[in-house]
């Protein structure tokens, strides 16, 4: 019986519950929190908490974990299956069914999203307090999203799932942020929505080529039905204008050079757990589409525009990495830096290796515990000084040595330093760039060293020298959430710079199958 409920076949289980039970709780958490001030929090505190537990109980079935009865175990998907399958048909005439399961793509960034989720209303303790019931009922509302993105083996689940994200992220950054927060909000749901549309043509182009190859004649949106018919769809004129219509929608989520205009606003007038889930999360969904996209549905397409996923991901890590060095607000430095990071992702996918895959998504995992640490730690940093700027900065070490600390700590992660996060995912990106194409490996490089040179820069403005006299008031952390957030982020960027294995385990199957399609 336990068995059934979990694996879920042919029914509703384990992954219904991570995907629906934030939504579910959202509105009962709204309604607590008006009737009772301050409940809200600790109800949206505990729901991300069961969902993040619940995610670790899959991550500890998909992994033979002995600690569970062997009954529960489901073993690593094999290449190019998904387990822990739920499938419910829903619109029989069209393809359409309601379908979540998991493999090693998925998986990390399921136990990403949760861990992220229950950090970011840990830091929302301290800093929000008005409208504290619906904000924390758009937090739940927005892990359904995510989660959703990520659990779906079907592709209207999956433009579901990605597109409820806009919504309270629009409500997050517009009555949460900060002075521009309005304009932001707007300029952030409009260049992503149309993103979106545009991807969802891809998505239609996709279910009618597929028409073609299924027995039935009728298109399909089961991701399992499209890997195994994908390999017939070639590299027509057809086929390439779907991968083009999906990679817009996904480098613009990643954000890639030139659409990522909307992400610098969208970071510096978010509050700061949004400005997390942000970075943490939501680029990750761009990443994550590519990924899923170009190695499991249209291989062949990708090693057409091999090329332009690699210019594209290149422009970006200089690009993002350049105009870092040329910021003043600390919260718009960490953004930019997030462009040039997320460029490594492309870059590893357009090598279509196993390291190269394998080094992307490390990058995803790595830079979803640096970056929202990095922008509490700017959160928390402005909200104490009363400004963000990096040069007024100068000296707050002495005020905050813990913050300064930590912020020391997450500047090399994210630059890159062997023994923390960053660190393994350059390594195998660039490992398989050099086999790939020597002369953007020796471009790329120069990203890399302009990382660690805006960090340096910035570090050298604001942890060293003698303390601006306007910043004796500035005080260092104090609450107990603050703690927790700062201690549970630096100790995973340490853990998965010390133990990159069993990441990369996790991701065997998947890696070993998109290096398999060309």
């Amino acid at each position: 019986m336990i068995t059934q409920i979990l694996f879920g076949e042919n029914g509703f289980g384990v992954l219904t519950l991570i995907f629906l039970l934030p939504i579910l709780a959202a509105l009962p958490t709204w309604f607590i929190g008006r009737v009772r001030e301050g409940l809200a929090r600790y109800l949206a505190l505990l729901v991300s908490l069961i969902t993040f537990a619940i995610a670790i109980l899959v991550w500890m079935m998909y992994d033979n974990n002995p600690l569970l009865p062997s009954s529960l175990h489901v073993g690593h998907a094999a290449s190019g299956e998904w387990v822990l399958v739920e499938n419910i048909q829903w619109i029989k005439s069209l393809g359409m069914s309601y379908s979540l399961g998991i493999d090693g793509l998925s998986l990390p960034l399921v136990l990403l999203s949760g861990f992220v989720f229950f950090i970011a209303i840990l830091a929302s303790f301290k800093d929000i307090h008005e409208r504290e019931p619906a904000y924390y009922a758009m937090i739940l509302l927005l892990e359904t999203g995510v989660m959703g993105t990520f659990l779906a083996t079907d592709f209207v689940i999956f433009y579901v799932a990605w597109e409820l994200v806009l919504v309270p992220m629009f409500f997050l950054i517009g009555i949460w942020g900060g002075p521009r927060r309005e304009y932001a909000a707007i300029y952030f749901f409009i260049y992503t929505h149309v993103a979106s549309m545009v991807m969802l043509l891809g998505i239609i182009g996709i279910w009618l080529e597929s028409a073609k190859y299924t027995d039935s004649g009728m298109g399909t949106f089961s991701f399992s039905e499209l890997t195994g018919i994908s390999q017939q769809f070639g590299n027509g004129a057809f086929v390439l204008l779907i991968f083009l219509a999906l990679l817009f929608g996904f480098i613009v989520k990643v954000p890639s050079v030139p659409f990522h205009t909307w992400l610098p606003l969208a970071h510096v007038e978010a509050p700061t757990p949004g400005s997390m889930i942000l970075a943490g999360l939501l680029l990750k969904m761009g990443g994550y589409g590519l990924m899923r996209m170009s190695g499991w549905f249209l291989p062949d397409a990708l090693t057409e525009f091999a090329w332009l996923v690699a210019i594209i991901g290149i422009v970006s890590l200089l690009y993002g990495a350049w105009v870092a060095l040329r910021q003043v607000d600390m919260k718009s430095l960490v953004a930019y830096s997030s462009v040039g990071h997320m460029g490594i992702v492309l870059l590893g996918v357009a090598t279509q290796t196993q390291e190269g895959f394998a080094g992307a998504q490390y990058m995803q995992i790595a830079h979803g515990i640096i970056s929202p640490l990095l922008f509490f730690l700017a959160g928390t940093i402005g909200h104490s000084a009363h400004t963000r700027d990096i040069p007024k900065l100068r000296g707050f070490a002495k005020n905050m040595p813990i913050t300064a600390a930590v912020l020391v700590f997450a500047s090399f992660a994210s630059a890159g330093l062997p023994g923390l996060a960053g660190f393994w995912s350059e390594l195998l990106v660039f490992v398989a760039l050099f086999k790939w194409a020597q002369i953007l490996a020796f471009i790329g490089i120069f990203g890399i060293v302009f990382t660690a040179a805006y960090y340096l820069w910035m570090l050298q403005r604001t942890v060293f020298g003698d303390k601006n006299p306007e910043l004796a008031h500035a005080h260092d952390v104090s609450h107990w959430s603050q703690y927790a957030v700062l201690g549970l982020l630096s100790l995973f960027t340490l853990v998965l710079g010390l133990f990159p294995d069993w990441l990369l385990k996790l991701m065997t199957e998947a890696t070993a199958f998109f290096a398999s399609q060309f």
